[in-house]
């Protein structure tokens, strides 16, 4: 703690501002929050006309990372600001959810099928994130279908001799194809999560390890067909970075195809999603192909495959033109790295001599009129570059003996997946009531909290929270703890507090929360000094409370946070945030002494004759700890800025130090 003196009024004040006039009879919106947060409202359409629940994740900057040289991409190791689950009919209404104020754009994911992302999204001037997905899809699409100049040649695209069209087909420059049915076919949710759960690829784990007996050398991906049936082909989803040409071809059942003996047959020109994370796209989660039967005696296309014949799938590696190179534009079709099949004979052996199985094909046992089928159109094996199912008008028209189920285990939302994580640091000054030297680092905690909630009410059930003591500026004896200031103590059912083994319990606190308080409060420890010496991974506090289905909004992280002074002397002397109220344990007989001109009867709690704060909230992973003595609007020179504006301009003055 330094003897630095600060003056009467901070260089903070506004200069307009009557300094003659008492401070303690200002106005209470006169005085300053010092809240870093702005409050957001989120209104999300999916649109599924089905029972479809989805968990999605909202980032405060782009979650994928794309490599520029392969346009392959992943997923950062970031946490969203917000997570939450949809209705069943894929919808969510909020309000009251928190981020940084500094934060204007916005970032909307979700891994399961069908559900656009991500997306960027700007927050209005009403502080809301509105999303509709019809609608977004419906943009893109309007975007997609803009010409551009080309060489007219057969449906004004070139394509590969060796590829055949439905008739009358056609597409458009991001190769969305003109025959697509009217009406999305969506399966039901059931199958979209399980085919979310087959073909995920998580913790460096894909299909090939979870599930290795579909690559055994017996897996046949091709479809044989027991009864004559009209069959579509169905666009789920795609990974791939490159733009891949999905076809089929068919062959007498019993009979081994060759490259010579086969006709390929075009369905989807670009099996990429509109949303691509980079580049161009054509499709949405139910797009639908009518495919047709080549009858080669007829020399016709026929509405019906026959029974007795077997389709087979091929993808044309990079066979879609996403820009114009040489003598190809925008929306022709290439030779690309070749072409891909599921009878994996027809494929070209590998370096090693093995011709690979690029496809697997998975029957949906509830519905039997359902394939899923993935493919792999290069190297990494996970064959999810390209997702579909095919769809059958008759029941049972697929060989059950040679297509293998698929398996059912449904990945669906749960209430342990559907938790937010918040995380920030606290600072606080120490010398309360009286004046203080502002240099924000008599005490700092770095705190990390999840809060869960259910899928089916959207009400929080548990939180599990993290307080991390990191520094200690000040030289007097400082304990920490928080209280849930918006709920009643009969709104937790228990609380369990895992701490260093150095640690003792808090001396006012030997329950699991501290009794006499309205509301839960939560005392951590009564020394700071106790974590000297100590790295910082072994000062941290865990503290997991399960709650009664309250109110996300009720229980938003850090909750009332305070330090209480001199805790070897008294438990009285609290410091807490700008406007938030003390418990009841605080000695309210120093509140409004000093500098401090709270002014308890209209519910004005802890602002300073200097209009500066004596505790800070700060939702930022880092921030260097301030030098000593020095005050915070002198290290931070925008700080003054943003507390004139009331918070309305320099929102990101901490990320401008003094040079």
């Amino acid at each position: 703690m330094g003897l630095f003196c600060a003056p009467l009024i901070c260089g903070c004040v506004d200069d307009q501002r009557d300094l003659f006039q008492e401070p303690e009879k200002l106005p209470k919106e006169s005085f300053f929050d010092f809240n870093m947060n702005q409050n957001l409202a989120i209104d999300i359409d999916y649109g599924f006309k089905e029972d479809y629940v989805v968990l999605f994740e909202i980032y405060d900057q782009d979650p994928i990372e794309v490599n520029d040289k392969d346009g392959s991409w992943k997923k950062k190791d970031i946490e969203p600001f917000y997570r939450a689950a949809t209705s069943k009919k894929g919808t969510f209404n909020e309000d009251g959810i928190t981020i940084r104020a500094d934060i204007s754009e916005v970032w909307l994911s979700s891994d399961y099928l069908g559900a656009a992302s991500p997306v960027k999204l700007t927050i209005g001037e009403d502080h809301r994130i509105s999303f509709n997905q019809n609608e977004y899809i419906q943009s893109l699409l309007a975007k997609a279908s803009t010409p551009v100049s080309r060489g007219v040649t057969t449906n004004q695209h070139k394509y590969q001799d060796d590829w055949m069209l439905l008739p009358n087909v056609d597409w458009n420059d991001n190769g969305r194809p003109n025959n697509l049915s009217a009406e999305k076919n969506i399966p039901p949710a059931s199958v979209l999560y399980n085919i979310k759960n087959v073909f995920r690829k998580t913790d460096g784990k894909s299909i090939r390890d979870n599930y290795p007996e579909f690559f055994n050398g017996k897996m046949i991906s091709d479809i044989p067909i027991t009864k004559e049936t009209e069959v579509s082909l169905v666009f789920v989803n795609s990974t791939a970075a490159w733009y891949n040409t999905v076809g089929y071809y068919t062959y007498p059942t019993g009979e081994t195809p060759t490259l010579e003996n086969i006709q390929k047959v075009l369905a989807f020109p670009n099996a990429s999603p509109v949303y691509k994370t980079a580049g161009v796209g054509a499709l949405v989660c139910g797009d639908e192909v009518k495919l047709k039967y080549w009858n080669e005696k007829e020399g016709k296309f026929e509405e019906k495959f026959p029974a007795g014949s077997t389709i087979g799938w091929c993808l044309q590696g990079m066979g879609f033109r996403s820009k114009p190179l040489d003598e190809y534009v925008q929306g022709d079709l290439v030779q690309g790295m070749g072409t891909r099949y599921s009878t994996t004979i027809l494929n070209k052996a590998g370096s090693d001599g093995i011709k690979r199985q690029r496809t697997v094909s998975l029957r949906d046992t509830e519905s039997n009129q359902i394939v899923a089928i993935g493919f792999e159109d290069n190297i990494d094996l996970d064959y999810c570059d390209a997702i579909f199912y095919i769809h059958t008008s008759e029941k049972n028209a697929i060989d059950e003996e040679v297509v293998p189920p698929l398996p059912e285990d449904p990945e669906v939302p749960t209430d342990e997946d559907n938790y937010t994580t918040y995380s920030g640091i606290l600072t606080f000054e120490d010398l309360w009531p009286e004046q203080g030297d502002y240099d924000m680092n008599d005490v700092m905690i770095r705190y990390k909290s999840k809060v869960y909630k259910s899928i089916l009410t959207n009400r929080v059930y548990k939180i599990v929270d993290e307080f991390t003591p990191f520094h200690r500026g000040g030289y007097l004896i400082n304990g920490f703890g928080y209280q849930l200031h918006n709920i009643a103590n009969s709104d937790i059912s228990d609380v369990s507090i895992e701490g260093p083994s150095y640690a003792s319990k808090s001396q006012y606190m030997p329950g699991k929360t501290e009794t006499g308080q309205s509301h839960p409060t939560i005392l951590l420890f009564d020394n700071m000094r106790i974590f000297d010496g100590k790295e910082e991974a072994d000062k941290k506090y865990t503290v997991t409370i399960q709650v009664n289905d309250v109110s996300s909004k009720n229980v938003l992280p850090p909750y009332n946070p305070f330090i209480f002074v001199e805790s070897d002397k008294t438990r009285g002397r609290e410091v807490h945030l700008v406007k938030y109220p003390p418990t009841d344990k605080a000695n309210p007989s120093l509140l409004g002494t000093g500098k401090d001109v709270s002014r308890p009867d209209e519910g004005l709690y802890y602002v300073s004759i200097d209009l500066m704060p004596f505790a800070l909230n700060m939702p930022i992973s880092e921030f260097p700890i301030p030098e000593e003595g020095v005050r915070i609007d002198e290290s931070y020179p925008k700080f003054a800025t943003w507390v004139k504006s009331n918070g309305a301009q320099a929102k990101d003055w901490y990320k401008y130090p003094k040079k």
